[in-house]
């Protein structure tokens, strides 16, 4: 397990915590700006020394906070967040990189491709959007691709398979924190009094980390975006698990991750879990070819991993100290309606969206409507209802992902993302002529599931989703035009030494 497990986990576990502390720190006082100067310009130094650690940082910092405000501060009208100084000190660090020559700017790298497509799109949203509303607005909704430009120093660095191996552990340290967030929080919310709920809920709610939602009978939901990391750690740890047997720690693990799953209670997840689990055991099966006994063995070990999540899960809620009045049912009737309710306000709303949202889109199929467009739609959301009694509310942000990024970017905006999903995979299909096919099969199948959830929820357009697909870019097989003394990418060799025993085998 070391490939997930080493210093680089605990590192980084460490990072995140003072980053947590820092934001304690700028919450209850106004040293919010100082400590983001100070982040910013310790981000320029790193990037410019160790432009990969500074990448570790970056990725750090997304996998552990969804919407990367855990510090912010209004500089001259501008909200400056803790994501927005990382971002401007890497680019910046990278830039002095470059300049001196320290660095390269890769202009001719094949995975460029992927995005170029999803580049020109995000073009055409802000060129549309500018021309239809104010700059302000369109900025405010399309800013997230700007997280985009992090491809280049993502290429100026050279990702061996130890770098590849520290990308690995801060996915691991990002999975890990959330998930123990998400139970310390649970824990918190079914066990103390009033007082302690309302600091905890306002620090949480305003840092813009958790959402916590009473459901009836003392039972919390504990909702963090970024428990989609977790999620696809769980898909590459399953994936390790089964090609090597290493079975140790795959239950504890396992069960912490699936049980975060269980408390998130999003319906999004769950649909979004339904091709990218069909997905990553269809490729396991088609690989390794299990016989019964061993098919069998994975259906229990998978069943155990359950019902440990549910114990997990009951543990925390039940623990008697302090003391508490709720019981075992109680849990098991909120999931029950939350899986069946169908009058749920917000499956309602997000069905009373869908033809507006259509409508919008047969307007202007072709270029879209640019960024800042907003749909009108009605609701029965109570908190709308107290602000507009017939429920009409106007919203830029959309539940229904794909259609948005439509409404906002024309049939381009789809269109790039799907050839861009197409190209990840036809690359990343190339590990399965190496002994690192789980790494290939765990990360198709995170982007399986990051893809199918964008029908339900946004994500793609948000750091999250684009940062995934950064995050993959360093896995990639590189293929750079011909030149003299070029390398060739040891995928090809592989592939090339499979296909000769391959041959001589039917000789």
């Amino acid at each position: 397990m070391t490939q997930f497990f080493g210093q680089t986990f605990w590192r980084a576990l460490m990072v995140i915590a003072i980053l947590y502390g820092l934001a304690l720190l700028g919450y209850g006082s106004d040293v919010d700006v100082f400590i983001l100067l100070g982040l910013a310009a310790g981000a320029a130094v790193l990037a410019y020394k160790r432009l990969d650690h500074a990448l570790l940082l970056v990725f750090i910092e997304l996998f552990s906070n969804p919407h990367g405000i855990l510090l912010s501060q209004t500089i001259g009208g501008f909200s400056l967040t803790l994501r927005m100084a990382i971002f401007i000190g890497v680019m910046l660090g990278w830039g002095m990189g470059v300049l001196t020559k320290r660095y390269r700017l890769e202009v001719k790298d094949s995975r460029i491709q992927i995005f170029f497509l999803l580049a020109l799109a995000a073009a055409l949203g802000l060129i549309v959007g500018v021309l239809r509303r104010d700059p302000p607005l369109v900025f405010g909704d399309g800013n997230a691709y700007l997280y985009l430009l992090y491809l280049l120093p993502i290429l100026s660095v050279d990702w061996n398979m130890t770098r590849r191996g520290e990308l690995l552990q801060v996915l691991a340290a990002g999975a890990v924190w959330i998930c123990s967030l998400s139970l310390v929080l649970l824990y918190i919310f079914t066990h103390f009094g009033e007082s302690v709920l309302q600091v905890t809920y306002y620090f949480f709610r305003d840092l813009r980390i958790a959402e916590i939602t009473g459901l009836g009978t003392g039972v919390y939901r504990v909702f963090i975006q970024s428990q989609v990391f977790s999620i696809i750690f769980g898909f590459l740890l399953l994936s390790f698990a089964v090609f090597t047997k290493n079975r140790r720690w795959f239950l504890l693990l396992s069960s912490l991750l699936v049980a975060t799953t269980i408390l998130a209670l999003s319906r999004s997840f769950w649909m979004g879990l339904v091709p990218s689990v069909v997905f990553i055991l269809m490729l396991l099966w088609k690989h390794l070819r299990p016989t019964f006994k061993q098919g069998a063995r994975f259906i229990g070990s998978s069943l155990s991993v359950v019902m440990l999540s549910v114990l997990l899960i009951t543990v925390v809620i039940l623990f008697p100290i302090p003391s508490q009045d709720l019981t075992g049912s109680d849990l098991a009737l909120t999931l029950r309606d939350r899986t069946t309710d169908s009058d749920d306000v917000a499956i309602v709303s997000r069905w009373n969206l869908l033809t507006p949202m259509v409508n919008k889109i047969f307007e202007s199929p072709l270029i879209g409507h640019g960024f800042g467009a907003s749909v009108t739609f009605v609701t029965d959301d109570p908190r709308v209802r107290e602000i507009h009694p017939d429920g009409t509310w106007t919203t830029s942000s959309m539940e229904w992902g794909w259609l948005e990024l439509w409404i906002k970017m024309g049939i381009l905006g789809p269109a790039a993302f799907l050839y861009a999903a197409y190209e990840f995979l036809k690359r990343l299909w190339a590990y399965r002529w190496t002994d690192q096919a789980w790494l290939g099969f765990g990360l198709m199948a995170g982007l399986v599931f990051i893809f199918a959830t964008h029908f339900f929820s946004p994500y793609l357009n948000h750091p999250i989703g684009l940062g995934y697909m950064l995050f993959l870019v360093p896995f990639l097989p590189i293929k750079k035009p011909a030149e003299a003394g070029a390398a060739v990418s040891p995928f090809s060799r592989v592939l090339q030494r499979k296909e000769a025993s391959v041959l001589a085998s039917k000789r």
